[in-house]
């Protein structure tokens, strides 16, 4: 009797190792092309939504592409809402971190300030808003950062390199921190919260505004 060699079923080269099925013609198939009925090999299909309420189009692995079209329109109106507020009051995190570091001298916000406070975090101030307010700050903060970060009488600092001793806050936030240290090694800052008294390294980017510059 002869030598009859064994049929190989490596995952590499037998179609077992890949999800699929023949055709009617004997022809392995993958389960993406039966999916879509033998239209094409990429695996789209009609199948039913229960949000629809009906057959739609759906994406092997993806779900219901109308569904998926509507969360994406939504993510879009909501992200030009957000940039259509923020351009709409384009001060309101420096105002808003002036008034912080007022809080952390003088304690909570009341009366006059703090209806700024609220106001700013809605819509912008009114040039009178902004100049009684600068009186009352001015009796507690330094004139250069009321100037800067609150009336806007004063040029932003454009020099990023901080110093220790720097009050800052990230662009996408308020809160003031102190810079306390830093490793270059690592290119990160240590900071102070003025508020929370908590100390933690961040990388240092570029990505912080300058509230107040340690002289």
């Amino acid at each position: 009797m002869g030598y009859r060699r064994q049929k190989s079923y490596s995952r590499y080269n037998n179609n077992y190792a890949v999800a699929g099925a023949y055709d009617s013609t004997g022809r392995w198939r993958s389960e993406a092309w039966h999916m879509d009925g033998g239209a094409n090999d990429e695996g789209w299909h009609c199948a039913w939504c229960n949000y629809c309420g009906k057959e739609t189009e759906h994406g092997r692995g993806s779900g219901c592409v109308p569904c998926g079209d509507r969360m994406a329109a939504a993510h879009r109106r909501r992200a030009a809402k957000n940039n259509a507020a923020a351009n709409a009051n384009p001060h309101k995190r420096d105002r808003w971190s002036v008034l912080k570091l007022y809080e952390v001298s003088e304690g909570p916000l009341y009366g006059f300030l703090a209806s700024l406070c609220e106001q700013n975090q809605k819509k912008c101030l009114s040039p009178k808003q902004v100049s009684v307010g600068a009186e009352i700050l001015l009796k507690v903060l330094d004139a250069d950062t009321v100037g800067r970060m609150w009336s806007m009488t004063k040029p932003q600092i454009e020099d990023r390199e901080l110093k220790v001793g720097d009050i800052v806050r990230l662009s996408e936030a308020v809160n003031p921190m102190e810079v306390i240290s830093f490793d270059n090694r690592r290119n990160q800052v240590l900071l102070s919260g003025l508020e929370s008294k908590s100390t933690s390294w961040a990388p240092n980017d570029g990505r912080w505004v300058l509230i107040k510059r340690f002289n």
